[in-house]
């Protein structure tokens, strides 16, 4: 990881890892470049390490648009700004010959999540920004690396065509019977103790998710047992999470589950700030990026995690600026209401 390695041919490759399931793959030979960044989530300055790790690039490909949950029908994370935003910081900082936006032309066909279509970035909102190089491809179309040259209007004209188009929608999932919901979340957690040991699980605080096609709620105690609840008023008000049956029983009943439930974006979560831990040991036990159940997975794993170090260090930055900026806005967002009041 993050060196590279070579083919037959004259051609090199290297492949580097961001998060705990995601990797870019840079490619080279005979002169030219070609750097695929996906949808991979990278902080300013693990794109520049990135950057120095693969010298000049001639192609950039990169996502441009959302394919996850992004709110509670609404924009409430942001990925509108953020991901326009990250397109920007890849050409200013990489400065590619070539950038292909693609990875991102993505329908939400469900009654469930087909709301996020309105926020979907375009590629003509993305030609809109100006960027030197950016050039879209259409199914079909092919880069010669003699002659360089893109049909890039021609490309963004049929995409806008394609979203214009009137597409079906599906409707809500079919029902999942209740107590089959209800085993899949308890040998979930069972699975997830086992893994991870009861005293840690056990102090995970317990969530409610409202079931609205079976209008049912699920108290889902990580220390225990998931109790199937009747919905009260009240009891649908307080759940964390509101969800179908059917996408509730596959966040569970697999251990990508609920990393799929998140990117369907098929579900409303009350507490979006507030982190649930549950889902950081699920991720871990889809993933298995933290393994030590032998002497050679432990290696293995610590040889994972000391390639990423610098990658870490740049997260944990990230974040720190970020909270000191929330703590800043709050701060100054409480003293204008004292403001505020005193002038009243």
């Amino acid at each position: 990881m993050n060196k590279w390695i070579s083919l037959r041919g004259g051609v090199e490759v290297m492949c580097g890892s961001t998060g705990s399931m995601d990797s870019w793959i840079a490619v080279r030979a005979e002169g030219l470049s070609v750097l695929n960044l996906n949808d991979c989530m990278i902080e300013p300055a693990h794109l520049a390490y990135i950057s120095k790790l693969v010298g000049k690039v001639t192609v950039l490909l990169t996502q441009f648009s959302f394919a996850n949950w992004i709110g509670n029908c609404a924009d409430e994370l942001g990925e509108v700004e953020i991901k326009l935003r990250e397109v920007q910081q890849r050409v200013n900082l990489l400065k590619p010959e070539a950038t292909i936006p693609f990875a991102s032309l993505i329908y939400f066909c469900s009654q469930e999540n087909s709301w996020m279509n309105e926020f979907a970035v375009t590629p003509r909102r993305v030609a809109d920004l100006g960027l030197p190089g950016v050039n879209f491809m259409y199914p079909g179309d092919e880069w010669d690396s003699d002659v360089r040259t893109f049909s890039s209007t021609e490309a963004i004209e049929k995409y806008m065509n394609d979203v214009a188009r009137p597409k079906v929608i599906d409707p809500t999932p079919s029902t999942i019977p209740i107590d089959i919901v209800q085993r899949a979340v308890d040998r979930t957690l069972r699975a997830v103790r086992a893994r991870f040991g009861k005293f840690t699980i056990g102090r995970i605080k317990p969530f409610s998710i409202y079931l609205h096609d079976l209008d049912k709620v699920l108290r889902v105690h990580p220390a225990g047992t998931c109790e199937v609840q009747d919905a009260t008023e009240e009891r649908r008000d307080v759940a964390r999470y509101v969800m179908c049956s059917q996408v509730a029983w596959y966040a569970f009943a697999y251990s990508w589950g609920w990393a799929a439930m998140e990117s369907s974006g098929m579900y409303f979560d009350r507490r979006f700030k507030e982190p649930n831990p549950l889902v950081f040991y699920l991720n871990i036990l889809s993933t298995e990026f933290l393994n030590f159940s032998s002497v050679r997975q432990a290696w293995r794993t610590i040889e994972f995690l000391w390639a990423k170090r610098r990658e870490l260090c740049y997260r944990m930055w990230a974040r720190f600026i970020r909270r000191k900026e929330s703590d800043f806005a709050g701060a100054c967002g409480r003293g204008s209401s004292i403001a505020a009041d005193r002038a009243a």
